[in-house]
């Protein structure tokens, strides 16, 4: 018998539905044994039919957003958080930070766009307070992280969850699978505002740029660091940080450049912490971070 699977996006790009289609002949290779009863991106089906497996992309924003997130744990057997948007938050997390009326505020009666009036749309679904991932709504059996997820990971998570038997996954950051070499380097200046490499083959943490390679779980294979960009943390926190309360970010950054570079480690720090909306983009709206005894990411976005 067919495994049968229903998928759902929420408050997200629909970027990983796209990943998903993107498996190209892997996901032929998984017709024979799977059924597709709902996705939004390939059939048009409003309802939501029994399913086996539910997969679902993007964080709970509105009202709309928690209705489709009850109807796929009701309908599904096994859920699964399908992006970093369903199990971090992910970028739209970010408006975590504010309250919903100064939102609703900014965007309808503080923009050159807005109406004179400041009117809201009629029949636009209700925001929640805050932005939540999903397992702050319902509960959710696997995860698979990423933004999108990475092809190789998508195919081994569908893999498991018709039967098939998958290797074990490393817990692992992304260092472990960059090329680049890590040098310890004198007169090195922190580099601001750049998220590219100066030099090829050295490590960008060296170079004095921000790369959250060493904090973030390898669910890409490191392909920004390898192409010279660095990693912004988007497959989200590394084991270590997601279990050790006292780890941070910024923290744990500061003092292996400050290892490699000599940059002082407050200096980094303080930089990390301004400029915390892009280097806590995608885990912002999640307890695995904010609720860090260290973090203080609202007071830190007012800077």
């Amino acid at each position: 018998m067919k495994t049968r699977i229903s998928t759902e996006w929420l408050s997200g790009c629909s970027g990983c539905h796209v990943a998903m289609v993107d498996l190209h002949e892997k996901l032929l290779n998984l017709v024979e044994d799977v059924e597709f009863v709902r996705i939004p991106v390939l059939m048009d089906e409003k309802g939501y039919p029994e399913a086996d497996v539910g997969i679902v992309e993007g964080a709970v924003r509105s009202e709309h957003d928690r209705h489709c997130l009850m109807k796929m744990r009701e309908s599904c057997k096994k859920l699964v958080a399908f992006g970093t948007c369903a199990v971090y938050g992910g970028p739209s997390g970010i408006g975590w930070l504010y309250r919903k009326g100064v939102i609703l505020d900014k965007i309808y009666k503080g923009t050159v766009t807005a109406s004179r009036d400041g009117a809201m749309p009629e029949g636009a679904p209700e925001l929640e307070q805050s932005v939540i991932p999903i397992d702050e709504a319902v509960d959710v059996d696997f995860y698979v992280p990423g933004c999108p997820p990475h092809p190789y990971y998508i195919a081994l998570a569908l893999k498991t969850l018709i039967g098939a038997k998958a290797p074990e996954l490393k817990a692992r950051t992304v260092c472990s699978a960059c090329r680049r070499r890590m040098e310890k380097r004198e007169g090195v200046k922190l580099q601001r505002g750049v998220s590219v490499a100066l030099e090829e083959d050295v490590c960008l943490l060296s170079q004095g740029v921000v790369c959250l390679g060493s904090v973030t779980l390898d669910r890409c294979q490191a392909q920004c660091p390898n192409k010279g960009v660095a990693c912004a943390g988007c497959a989200g926190p590394s084991v270590d940080l997601i279990t050790e309360p006292h780890l941070d970010i910024r923290t744990m950054i500061a003092r292996r450049m400050n290892l490699l570079t000599g940059i002082d480690q407050q200096e980094i720090i303080d930089y990390m912490e301004s400029e915390a909306k892009t280097f806590y983009a995608y885990a912002l709206s999640s307890p695995v971070i904010y609720k860090k005894p260290t973090v203080e990411m609202r007071e830190w976005a007012g800077k």
